[in-house]
């Protein structure tokens, strides 16, 4: 997980500690992705908004670099499912970057 990018009422901290707990889930698409390609390398660069209610709304390629489209969605499904905490009375923007590698 790199260094996130926030815009809204929400303590990156948070973010993150939600994005560490969910780190099985997004191994899981990865190693899907090395089944195809022993050498896949790169980041997936994920834009979304967390909701009033927690909720992960449109989850977007943001500048992905890592050359297999399949891995990329299965992360993006991945984010849609994710659950935050309530940021207060308004929604919040974040770019959270992922860098994968087999070594």
């Amino acid at each position: 997980l790199g260094a996130l990018s926030v815009s809204g009422p929400l303590e990156p901290e948070a973010i993150e500690q939600v994005l560490r707990d969910s780190e099985p889930a997004f191994r899981a698409c990865y190693a899907r992705g090395l089944e195809s390609n022993p050498h896949l390398i790169g980041r997936i660069k994920t834009r979304f908004v967390i909701g009033r209610d927690g909720s992960v709304w449109a989850p977007s390629n943001a500048g992905s670099d890592l050359p297999d489209l399949r891995t990329v969605w299965c992360v993006m499904r991945v984010y849609r499912g994710l659950r935050f905490p309530k940021p207060s009375d308004t929604t919040v923007t974040v770019v959270s970057p992922h860098m994968f590698s087999s070594e």
